[in-house]
Formats: C-alpha cells, structure tokens, sequence
C-alpha cells in the first residue's frame, strides 16, 4: 500500500519513511488495507518491508504494543454492491450528479470502520474468518428479512444468500452485530418482521439491536419496482406493534431489542420516548434515539446558556420539514429567550427529490438557497452539518461558500449541540 503522509514526530519520521513509499508487508504478512496495518503493528517487535524507488529495505521496530507508527495510507478501495434492492436510495438519484453519488458500496471493513450497513451478500468465507481473526466487531448488518424469498425480492437475489450461516459463524466467534430493517409496507412487516426478529433475538447477546427504519422514496423513481411509502396511519400502527414485541423482549431478553428510528415517531405525530427505552443508545447514526439524545444534552446545557447578547443578533436557522415542528417548539423558544438574540427557524421543503424526503440530512444546496434567497435572514445562517460533506459540500455541488457569497450573509455549519450558534456569534464580535 502507498504511504500517504507521515505523521511529525513519529516513529516512522524517525525511521526516514516518505509519502509514495510502498509498505509492502508487516512481519511478512502483505497489507492490503488501513485494517491489516492496525492489526499487524499492534505487535511489540514489527518488521516493515518497504519499497521506495525499486528498492526493498526491512526495519526492525521495538515499541510498546499501543503505540502507532505514524503512517497514512492511501484509502480502502472500496468494494461494490451487486444488491438490486428496490428503495435502494442510490437508484433514486436523479441524472446529472457526480459521479460518487451513484456509487453503491459494500464493504464489510466500512461496516467496521464508520459504522455503514453491509447485507453481507458478497462475503466469503475468507472475509469472515479475517473479521474473526482481526476481531473486526461491532459490524452493523442490514438484514430486512429473515424469510428467504422476502429477502430476495428486498435485495434482488436470484439465490439464497445463507445469511443465517453467516450470521452462525460471526456470533459462535464472539463477534458483536447491531442490525437493521428497512420497512418496506406490505413486504416485511406484520408476521414476517416478527418471525426476523425472533430469529434474531436468539443470536442475543451477540445480536445487540434492531433498528427500525422507513424507506425513502424519491421523485425519481422511474423504471424502478412501485413501492408502498410509509405514511402517519402506518408509521402510529408500527410503533405500536414493534413496542409491544419491544416489551416481550424486555422481559426475555433484559433490553427492548428493536428500536423504531426517529422518523416513524416524528411522522405519527407520537411523542418521542423517554431515555430508557433505547436501552444504551446504540443505534445513534442510524437515527434511533438522535433526537431524544438532541433534546436531552439541549436540555442539559440550558443552564451555562447567556441570559443576553452585548448587541441585538438575528440568526437563521435551516432544517427540514421532519425535524422543523421539533425544533420549533424544544429548541427556538429557548434561544429566543435570550436578550438581543433573534432566531428565525427557515423549515426546507425538499423539492430537489421530492417533499416525502423529509430529513435534513438530504436536503440540497439549491433548495434551501431558493427558500432563504427572498427572506431576510439578519446576520447568519446556520445549517445543519448533516447536509454537507467533510469539504462542505452539498448533495447537488453547491458548496457553503458559493451559498455565502449569494446570500451576501455569513453561513455557518453547526451539529446538534445549538450553543455552536453562539460560539460563532461570540466569534465574529472578537
């Protein structure tokens, strides 16, 4: 693997390690990826082979067994998907965006890394046995259905993918599995969720959770299989059914076990749950128990919050259409208390894939420009930083600056924690 950069002050700064060197192997074991290199220098004597310019050299390294070398290497390449699942969201993108966003990934060592969702469709058993010996664990595994034939029209199989050996083989070996079922109405819910989630519960505890997450579906859908959306009638009556199997697990099993996502709820129009009904919050990312986790730290940093500005502020914040009635009410009530500070909530309609697209997190630059664009939006905006990329970037290319520089106002990308909104405030006064 290429050698990307080298961390200052580190053993291989020391060694006299470049970037564009070749790490060819660790104690002769050849390094295929950042998680063979984490494995293998976890050993207190490493000896790395590596290539610069045609020319092999061997160093031999003694260090204690959790120190790092220092080296960044070149990213996984990643593997692709052969699923053809019908809400797969990739499918629904329209034309026209780049090329990365079409890309349907698939890869066991992403589950370990960031947490994605893998079908484990195209593992082998090599790759099973490497998570085993690697101890790569937790891995989060999208299962949608345990009946075979119900499984394969969700993924488009042609042959039974024996997902239950696979998941025989990783829980007999100690690994940890957090799961999910993407709702699909008419398809896997009713009897079948509940026989896939029996089955599951008997891999406890090495099966932790079970999250429950509603299809998206987009405008652009042309060609693709007709599928029921889910609506508020469905999402009450599956919140309903999943906590009642919830409760019997609780019994069994000491944890609720199956987790329905933050979007069913806010859809239902049901209240959230309190803390205890996620159990250890471990299904976060995937959007269990994030807003509940939202309000509660809001709640918390309520105290250490200004009771006034030095001068009069107005601010405006962007969100989507699933959490806007939520932040209206929890969150800018609160703000707004505070003297000289003005928030104004600007709730995005998703036009850009279609209004049952709800979420923040798929909202496009070129949407919220068009709805902030003939408002006055005083002297800040504030995104939300699941809307963009790590370089800012939205789903449709606009980036925050090119939006900044349209606007002719500051915007600024903050997470869930809103007293961002006056670190930054507190910043442009200094």
């Amino acid at each position: 693997m290429k050698i990307q950069s080298i961390d200052k002050n580190s053993i291989a700064e020391e060694l006299g390690l470049q970037a564009g060197d070749i790490l060819r192997s660790i104690n002769g074991h050849k390094v295929q990826d950042v998680i063979d290199y984490r494995f293998l220098i976890s050993e207190e004597f490493v000896d790395l082979e590596v290539e610069r310019e045609g020319e092999m050299t061997v160093f031999e390294i003694e260090k204690d067994a959790d120190d790092t070398l220092g080296l960044n290497l070149e990213p996984i390449k990643v593997r692709m998907c052969g699923n053809d699942c019908p809400f797969c969201f990739v499918d629904q993108n329209p034309a026209g965006m780049r090329q990365s966003l079409y890309f349907r990934d698939e890869d066991f060592r992403l589950s370990f890394l960031a947490g994605h969702y893998v079908t484990l469709t195209n593992i082998s058993q090599r790759d099973l046995e490497r998570i085993v010996e690697q101890r790569l664990s937790p891995l989060f595994i999208s299962v949608h259905a345990i009946d075979p034939e119900v499984r394969k029209f969700l993924l488009g199989l042609r042959h039974d993918d024996r997902l239950i050996k696979k998941l025989d083989y990783l829980t007999e070996n100690d690994i940890e599995l957090h799961t999910q079922i993407v709702v699909c109405p008419t398809h896997n819910d009713g009897k079948v969720m509940e026989e896939t989630l029996r089955v599951l519960s008997g891999y406890f505890p090495h099966v932790r959770s079970v999250a429950l997450v509603p299809l998206g579906l987009t405008k652009h859908r042309e060609g693709l299989t007709q599928l029921q959306p889910v609506d508020a009638a469905y999402a009450q009556k599956l919140i309903a059914d999943s906590d009642a199997l919830a409760a019997q697990y609780k019994k069994k099993l000491g944890i609720y076990f199956a987790y329905p996502s933050d979007e069913f709820y806010l859809m239902a129009g049901i209240p959230l749950p309190q803390p205890d009904r996620y159990d250890t919050f471990d299904q976060l990312e995937n959007g269990v128990g994030m807003v509940r986790a939202l309000l509660n730290d809001f709640a918390d940093a309520q105290p250490e919050l200004p009771t006034s500005l030095s001068q009069p502020t107005k601010v405006t914040l962007v969100t989507g259409t699933l959490m806007g009635p939520v932040l209206q009410k929890e969150i800018v009530p609160v703000l707004n208390q505070i003297q000289n500070l003005q928030v104004e909530l600007a709730i995005v309609k998703n036009d850009f894939y279609g209004d049952s697209i709800r979420t923040s997190g798929l909202l496009t630059g070129q949407d919220i420009f068009k709805n902030l664009a003939d408002r006055k939006n005083g002297d800040c905006v504030f995104l939300p930083k699941n809307c963009v990329n790590d370089q800012q970037i939205f789903l449709d290319d606009w980036t925050v600056q090119e939006m900044q520089e349209k606007l002719a106002v500051p915007v600024r990308v903050i997470g869930n924690d809103f007293s961002e909104i006056l670190t930054t405030l507190e910043s442009f006064e200094s």
